[in-house]
This record gives C-alpha cells, sequence and structure tokens, in this order.
C-alpha cells in the first residue's frame, strides 16, 4: 500500500496492543537507518520496534522531514516498521522488509519484488542500516501489523480524536544556542527517584525546542521523568510525569509521547474503566506543563487491570 503524500502526525490511538516496555534492560542497544516515503521527506513518524522474541512492543517518535532515526531495544530479533502519525494520516507503514537490502544490490530496483517483513538480529551492539523505506508491504505484512497495533481495517477515528490537541499545534523552534554549564533545579528532587543525572545538560534537546526529557526510575515497575532546560539547566518535576503509567497492553503507542519540534506532551494510562490521554503543553516562560484537554474512551476488556 503506498504513501502518496506526507502528512502531519497522529494523536495517540486509543486501543490495546501487546506490552510495551518503558525501562529497558542495560545490555539495550540501538538500532538505527534511514527514514523516507515514495514522495520525499517523511512526516512525523512512531518508529516501532515489535520483539519476535519477547513479544514486546517499543516505540519512539521522529519529527517532520527526520532523516534517520535511532530506537533502544533489548538483544532479541526484531521486526521494525513506521507508520506516519498524526489524526486524518492514512494507515499505512513504511517498514525494513525484504525488498530494502535488494534495491541496494540490484542494477533494477524493479527485480526486487518481495515486500515480506524482515527480521533483524540485535546481540548487544549498535546495528545501522535498518531502513524504514519500503511503504508497499503485502498484504500479509500490512495486516500483521494492523494486528500488532490493534487497528482495524477501515478503522475511523473519531470527533473527539480529531478535534484533540495535536503536536503541530504548538510548535517550538529548534535550538542552536549554547548549553548551560550546570543544572539548576528548580526544586526538589521527587523522593525516591533516581537524580537528574549532569551528562543531561549535554543531551541534544528532544522535547519543546530546547528541552530534554530525562526519565528516571523510582524503584521496581517505577518510572518518572524530569524536563531539563539546556539553555538555562533549570530542571523541572512536574507532577504529570512523577509516576509515568507502567507497562501496559491498553496504550498502543506508550504512556509518554513527545516530540523534539512541539510543546505537546501526552501520558496515556487506564483510569478506574477508561483509557485517558491527558495533554499538557510547556509553558516556557512559567517553566511549568499545562493541562490543555483529556480523553477518554472505554477500557478494553483484555486491559483492565481489575479483571
Amino acid at each position: 500500500m503506498p504513501y502518496t503524500a506526507p502528512l502531519p502526525a497522529p494523536l495517540p490511538r486509543l486501543a490495546a496492543v501487546l506490552l510495551l516496555s518503558l525501562s529497558l534492560p542495560a545490555t539495550a542497544a540501538t538500532f538505527a537507518g534511514r527514514l523516507g516515503t515514495p514522495a520525499g521527506a517523511a512526516p512525523a513518524l512512531t518508529v516501532y520496534a515489535w520483539s519476535l522474541t519477547r513479544a514486546r512492543l517499543y516505540s519512539v517518535t521522529t519529527a517532520a522531514g527526520q532523516a534517520s532515526y535511532e530506537i533502544e531495544v533489548p538483544p532479541g530479533r526484531y521486526w521494525l516498521f513506521a507508520a506516519p502519525a498524526d489524526p486524518g494520516a492514512p494507515q499505512v507503514y513504511g517498514a525494513h522488509t525484504q525488498f530494502v537490502p535488494c534495491s541496494r544490490t540490484a542494477r533494477d530496483p524493479l527485480e526486487c519484488k518481495a515486500h515480506a517483513l524482515r527480521a533483524v538480529a540485535m546481540h548487544g551492539g549498535p546495528v545501522r542500516g535498518i531502513d524504514l523505506t519500503d511503504w508497499r508491504l503485502d498484504a500479509p505484512a500490512t495486516r500483521e501489523l494492523d494486528r500488532l497495533l490493534d487497528r482495524a481495517d477501515g478503522e475511523v477515528i473519531d470527533e473527539a480524536e480529531l478535534a484533540a490537541p495535536k503536536f503541530s499545534e504548538y510548535p517550538a523552534p529548534p535550538f542552536g544556542g549554547p548549553h548551560a554549564p550546570a543544572l539548576q533545579p528548580a526544586g526538589e528532587p521527587r523522593a525516591g527517584h533516581e537524580p537528574v543525572p549532569p551528562a543531561a545538560l549535554a543531551m541534544a534537546p528532544n522535547f519543546a525546542g530546547r528541552m530534554v526529557l530525562q526519565r528516571l526510575g523510582c524503584g521496581p515497575g517505577c518510572e518518572g521523568a524530569a524536563l531539563v532546560d539546556v539553555a538555562t539547566g533549570r530542571v523541572a518535576y512536574p507532577p504529570a510525569l512523577a509516576e509515568l503509567p507502567g507497562r501496559t497492553a491498553c496504550s498502543p503507542r506508550g504512556a509518554l509521547l513527545f516530540r523534539r519540534d512541539s510543546r505537546l506532551l501526552t501520558v496515556t494510562g487506564p483510569e478506574r474503566n477508561e483509557l485517558v490521554t491527558h495533554y499538557y503543553v510547556w509553558d516556557v516562560e512559567a517553566g511549568a506543563l499545562r493541562p490543555v484537554a483529556a480523553l477518554a474512551s472505554a477500557l478494553a476488556e483484555r486491559c483492565n487491570p481489575e479483571r
């Protein structure tokens, strides 16, 4: 199914998938490769790595126009694929298939006719060249990825999802200035959480233009996050990120979604009998996350923590 035009990038779908890992083992390593579509530059994408070894889904979000990706995963065998990430985007996939390595070496790419998913092994070191550039997956591959993301054929996004805040509505300019020399905590670190490592200040921003969202462990099965302003060194501990929803079969794209080029951030998790996505916007002047919306859907039976 070809991808014909770059579109803006989606709101998290409120459907169930298999477990998403929020914390990776110390042996985790990186898959990396190119992104692209037949139309040229890629739109904002969610890049997925499905562990054939652990039956677990890992994901990372890229910005519009980003030409490459990196994703950390534990050792094992994987399928790697990507999907456009905004409401209204078509349900299509770019993946690492048998076509990708064939097209690199064939004299004529038309000789490469296999578009089945290609499993790739991760043994603990970086694996590069895992390009997600085949947007003409065969029908079995498309059906399998639909199943992994719990997508139904002809699935329709309801009006509430379409009206919800979008990453593109809260743009953040890229940061090109110097990084602050030292961290400047704006409040007391959370009790029981790991401290923000000084190295976070040297990292490339991954949220709201100039912020680094740093995940922090808080004990077995617990994870929170802090926000580091690389321009000032200021460290914020938003209450919304104090304790993120853990491993869940309920959030198709992960509990926490954010982008480097947007001030919008979402947190999704089960609340009683609903699956709720909370939308927050980073207020640069106040140095705080502001709630702007919440979207709830019925909690699927298999997601209900009370069952």
